[in-house]
């Protein structure tokens, strides 16, 4: 299978490179969307790694803001106006790093083929927290003095905002794989309609919960999974999975899933060392059978 991994990445360049030279299949190519607000110079170490293509429209991304589903819609319709075919398009981070050989990330595709991998929670039913990303007016994109005080007064004069109408809202992590024709789904319904676009430009972290509310109220809802490739350790009421350290490591490896985040690999690199060291035997034995 052809899978297109789309690397939404505002951190080191070198850990970038190591992960995708771990990822390296014939059938595998990367794309990079570098922050905005890094000079393209900082990844151009990436260029020279085969099947990897920078990201040209790119976005300054903030935090829980909307700015990072723009970034991931800009990277997608460069992905689909490639022509290049792939079976999956799948979202992960400059933190991110595999932990099975390529050849069990392909068969775990294979697996899955013709479903969308996207984990959700009903807002309504599951996720109450979530309800408030959608209730109240957020402006996180815009940063300016005041910017939090304007907000409050926003939301006292428009308490009750309105929801888009027959639509059941879910999110979880923002990470998935999706197909190119879901993919093209959710542009359409969002990037180019500007009523759509406006409604979650002003909500709280959109990336955990756009592209589950779009597909599960789509016809692409019966080919949903509810699971993602990642491992990650993510305690309730923190802002941020944790990063790995050694002590992770029997965890990590008795995952199913293909890969892992968050690394850093400057102040845990023995982390990963185990990892690549574990899957280079994995890769032995592939070899010998």
């Amino acid at each position: 299978m052809r899978i297109a991994h789309l690397i939404i990445t505002y951190t080191d360049s070198l850990q970038t490179e190591r992960f995708i030279k771990r990822m390296q299949h014939p059938d595998f190519d990367f794309y990079v969307h570098v922050d905005a607000k890094l000079p393209i110079s900082s990844h151009h170490n990436l260029i020279s790694l085969p099947n990897v293509y920078l990201i040209e429209k790119r976005i300054k991304v903030q935090w829980a803001a909307y700015s990072t589903v723009q970034a991931v819609f800009n990277s997608l319709q460069e992905i689909l106006d490639s022509k290049r075919g792939y079976d999956y398009i799948s979202l992960m981070s400059g933190q991110g790093y595999p932990i099975k050989t390529p050849t069990q990330m392909q068969q775990f595709f294979k697996d899955r083929d013709g479903k969308i991998l996207l984990k959700y929670r009903s807002f309504q039913d599951d996720w109450l927290e979530g309800m408030e990303r959608i209730k109240r007016y957020y402006l996180a994109d815009y940063q300016f003095k005041g910017q939090y005080f304007l907000e409050k007064w926003i939301n006292r004069l428009f308490p009750n905002r309105k929801l888009l109408p027959n639509i059941k809202f879910y999110g979880s992590s923002m990470f998935w794989a999706i197909s190119p024709e879901a993919a093209e789904y959710v542009l359409a319904k969002v990037d180019r309609n500007k009523k759509m676009k406006r409604f979650f430009k002003f909500t709280w972290a959109p990336d955990e919960f756009l592209f589950q509310t779009i597909l599960l109220n789509s016809p692409f809802a019966s080919k949903v999974s509810n699971e993602n490739c990642h491992y990650y350790k993510h305690k309730p009421l923190t802002p941020s999975p944790k990063v790995f350290n050694i002590k992770d490591f029997n965890d990590i490896i008795a995952s199913d899933r293909i890969y892992a985040r968050k690394f850093n690999m400057k102040e845990s690199p023995e982390i990963m060392d185990a990892i690549d060291l574990y899957i280079d035997e994995q890769i032995k034995l592939e070899n010998i059978n």
